[in-house]
């Protein structure tokens, strides 16, 4: 077992001067652990409540909900390059500080994402990792807790302090494992994303990819890619989920219909007569009308049409898979961030520009995947183990 890292009781943060003094404190830190808590089950952007931070013997537990705070103050902590701020599955947290600061915290660690490097499974949770690494188990009861509520509990302050306090210590032990492995840049590579501020911007093509209906009807295509974005807007602007504005199954079915009038949108399953009729089912009747006013081809679409798409030999598909296993056995690192499922068909139809033919993925999975397409690379088995044969 690892020596822990010993903390002392958690720091509330209730007003701008104990604030600074936080500040001024973590930016004599080489690292800082951060964490946030927040509710988003009834609005678009998560509302935030907490922020929990940890420097050497110390956390501190940062109420956003005080009177008495003001968040910019933490600027110059988060864009200090002096200080690399750790995070366990960093995307949303950093999506949290950009939205409501305008910046992303930078430099930035993700155990997570060092965990997978390291060979632990993809995208392991917190807890589990705690586990696995420190060899202690992290109390859950307070996972769900209403992080809007004040006071808090010293149950709850406790748990939030967790999350930053053994953080600490996964973040020191991944950290050799990656110096020992020579595997840091594989995470640098990996946690550059995460600068990117375009990164963040709401995943319209993914939702249109998920949701495109088996046609190659342009106008209903255009029409469901249009619709998508003004839900987006939308949600936004009335900071709301999108699916408490129009449910997903609704958009297919208006994509489909083109309705023309308050009455015909009304008839949508899952369109009440009040959203047609309100200023919401007029804004999307706009969009429709739009739609159907211009040329076919011109309507913009996020990824092209294929007619008549090849298919990948589900055989070539399964064999790749079994190399990638052997592969990531071998190196100690989650499939899952060497090559997803589509890049693998891609790979078997003969696509050559992809992620995983470049930097550490080719050498761990893109050559000897490569060769295996081209006939110079034969699977076998040896002593229960695959192993490979070069032709």
């Amino acid at each position: 077992m690892t020596n822990l890292q010993k903390f002392s009781k958690p720091v509330m943060i209730i007003d701008n001067e104990s604030l600074q003094k936080m500040v001024a404190s973590l930016l004599q830190e080489k690292f800082i652990t951060v964490d946030t808590e927040f509710v988003r089950e009834q609005t678009y952007w998560p509302e935030l409540c907490l922020v929990q931070m940890a420097g050497t013997g110390t956390v501190y537990l940062l109420d956003i909900l005080s009177p008495d705070i003001d968040l910019s103050l933490l600027l110059p902590l988060l864009t200090a390059s002096s200080v690399v701020k750790v995070f366990h599955a960093a995307q949303q947290d950093l999506e949290i500080f950009l939205h409501l600061l305008g910046v992303l915290p930078a430099p930035v660690f993700d155990t997570q994402v060092a965990a997978m490097v390291a060979g632990f499974g993809n995208q392991i949770g917190y807890d589990s990792l705690v586990e696995s690494l420190l060899k202690v188990t992290i109390d859950k009861s307070h996972r769900f807790s209403d992080w809007a509520m004040r006071p808090l509990t010293a149950a709850q302050q406790n748990y939030a302090a967790a999350d930053v306090t053994y953080l600490w210590d996964v973040y020191l032990v991944l950290l050799q494992k990656l110096q020992d492995t020579n595997r840091l840049s594989w995470v640098a590579a990996e946690i550059d994303v995460l600068s990117d501020p375009n990164f963040f911007l709401p995943p319209l093509t993914k939702i249109w990819k998920r949701l495109r209906p088996k046609t190659n009807n342009r106008r209903v295509l255009g029409c469901l890619y249009a619709i998508i974005q003004w839900r987006e807007e939308e949600a936004q602007r009335l900071n709301i989920p999108r699916q408490h504005l129009v449910k997903d199954e609704s958009l297919l079915a208006i994509a489909a219909a083109l309705p023309d009038s308050v009455k015909a949108l009304s008839r949508i399953r899952g369109i009440s007569q009040g959203f047609a009729e309100g200023k919401e089912g007029g804004n999307l009747l706009t969009v429709i009308k739009t739609v159907k006013n211009t040329d076919v081809e011109s309507l913009p679409l996020p990824i092209p049409v294929e007619s008549n798409k090849r298919k990948p030999s589900e055989a070539m598909i399964s064999l790749l898979k079994v190399l990638l296993q052997a592969k990531c056995e071998l190196y100690q690192v989650a499939p899952k961030l060497v090559i997803d499922s589509k890049d693998i068909e891609k790979l078997a139809l003969g696509k050559r520009d992809l992620p995983v033919l470049s930097g550490w993925r080719h050498d761990v999975f893109g050559q000897d995947a490569i060769d295996l397409c081209n006939g110079q690379l034969i699977l076998g088995v040896r002593d229960q183990k695959i192993e490979l044969i070069k032709r």
